[in-house]
C-alpha cells in the first residue's frame, strides 16, 4: 500500500544566512550572483547539491549527479552504468532501477540515456521529480568584499633569486546575507512511477530525510567558500490537495532587514500575520505544518506556533 501521507504536496519556506560566498558564479571569477537590486541569487541547482552532499556523507547514500567512485567528473551515461552495471541485455527498467539505489533521483529526478533490452534503443528518460526549488534570493542588499589574498604555492619562479614567488589571488564574500528559499513537493511528478510500489516507497523514504539534509546541510558546509552559513527558520506546508505556490508571499520580513549595510539577523525579523490569516482560511486543505527554527527567534516562532495550533492547525514542530 503506497504512504497516503507521502502522496500529499508541500511547499517549503527555508531562510539561511551567510557571511560567506553562498553560490559563486565560476562565469566572473566565482563572485556571488549579484542582482541589479544589490541582492544576490542562488540557483536551486546549489541547494540540491548541499542537500546531496549530507545525504552522501552523513547517510552513505549514493548520489547519482555526482562525481563517480575515483573522484572523477563523468556524463550521466557513466555514472548510470557505474551504479547499475551493465544493463544493456537485461530486461530491466532503468530509470526505475536507478530510483530504487539512488539517494537524489526519487526526490530531484533525472534525464539519462542508457540501453537496455526493455527499452531497446538508447533514447533519453526523463523524470521531473517531485521536489524542486526556485532560485533563491537574499533579503537583504547585500555588501560584497574583495579581500586580496596570497599563496606560496603559486607563482612564477624569481630568476635573480632562482625561488617561487607568492601571488594575489582574488576572493569575494558577503558581510552578510539571509537567504530566502522556496520548494515544492509534488509526488505525482514521480510520473508513470507514481503507482508503482518500489518507486514510491524509495521516494517515501528519502523525503524523509530531506529536512535534515536542508537544515544540517546548511549548517554542515564549512567549506572555505561556504563557512560560516546558518539555517534560520524552516516552515513546510503539508496540503492534502493543491499547492498554492504563495509561501514565500505569506510571510513577510521586517524592513530593517532589507536595509543596505545589515550585518546581522536583527531583533523580531519576520512578521506572520498574513501566514496565519492564510493557513486559518485554507485549514480544510491542510494536513499539518512542520516548522523549525535557530534559538534567535523562539519567542516569536513559538507565538507562531500556539496561534496555529490555537485555531485547530496540526503542528509539527522540528527539535534542531
Amino acid at each position: 500500500m503506497l504512504n497516503t501521507i507521502s502522496q500529499n504536496n508541500s511547499e517549503i519556506l527555508f531562510y539561511y544566512e551567510s557571511r560567506q560566498n553562498p553560490n559563486g558564479d565560476p562565469g566572473f571569477e566565482n563572485q556571488p550572483r549579484l542582482m541589479p537590486d544589490d541582492t544576490i541569487l542562488v540557483t536551486d541547482v546549489r541547494i540540491k547539491r548541499t542537500i546531496r552532499d549530507y545525504a552522501r556523507d552523513n547517510f552513505n547514500e549514493t548520489i547519482f549527479v555526482d562525481y563517480d567512485s575515483e573522484g572523477n567528473a563523468v556524463t550521466a551515461d557513466e555514472r548510470a552504468k557505474e551504479i547499475l552495471g551493465n544493463v544493456e541485455n537485461k530486461d530491466v527498467d532503468p530509470l526505475l532501477e536507478l530510483i530504487k539505489n539512488t539517494f537524489d533521483i526519487p526526490l530531484f529526478g533525472a534525464l539519462v540515456t542508457i540501453r537496455s533490452k526493455s527499452k531497446g534503443g538508447g533514447d533519453s528518460q526523463k523524470l521531473t521529480g517531485p521536489t524542486q526549488f526556485g532560485l533563491s534570493r537574499s533579503v537583504n542588499k547585500v555588501n560584497i568584499i574583495n579581500p586580496s589574498i596570497t599563496t606560496k604555492f603559486v607563482g612564477k619562479i624569481d630568476t635573480n633569486k632562482g625561488k617561487q614567488s607568492s601571488t594575489i589571488g582574488k576572493f569575494y564574500s558577503v558581510e552578510y546575507a539571509l537567504i530566502k528559499v522556496h520548494g515544492a513537493i509534488v509526488p505525482k511528478n514521480l510520473g508513470r512511477y507514481f503507482n508503482n510500489e518500489d518507486a514510491f516507497k524509495r521516494f517515501s523514504e528519502k523525503r524523509e530525510k530531506l529536512f535534515e539534509c536542508l537544515w544540517y546541510g546548511t549548517n554542515n558546509l564549512v567549506t572555505r567558500s561556504k563557512f560560516p552559513q546558518r539555517s534560520i527558520l524552516y516552515i513546510e506546508i503539508m496540503y492534502k490537495n493543491s499547492v498554492y505556490n504563495d509561501l514565500p508571499i505569506l510571510v513577510k520580513e521586517n524592513d530593517l532587514l532589507k536595509n543596505n549595510g545589515v550585518a546581522s539577523l536583527i531583533e523580531h525579523p519576520f512578521v506572520f500575520d498574513n501566514l496565519i490569516t492564510t493557513v486559518k482560511e485554507r485549514q480544510n486543505n491542510i494536513e499539518k505544518v512542520k516548522i523549525a527554527f535557530c534559538i534567535d527567534i523562539t519567542e516569536d516562532v513559538k507565538n507562531l506556533i500556539n496561534t496555529l495550533q490555537n485555531n485547530g492547525i496540526i503542528v509539527e514542530e522540528i527539535k534542531c
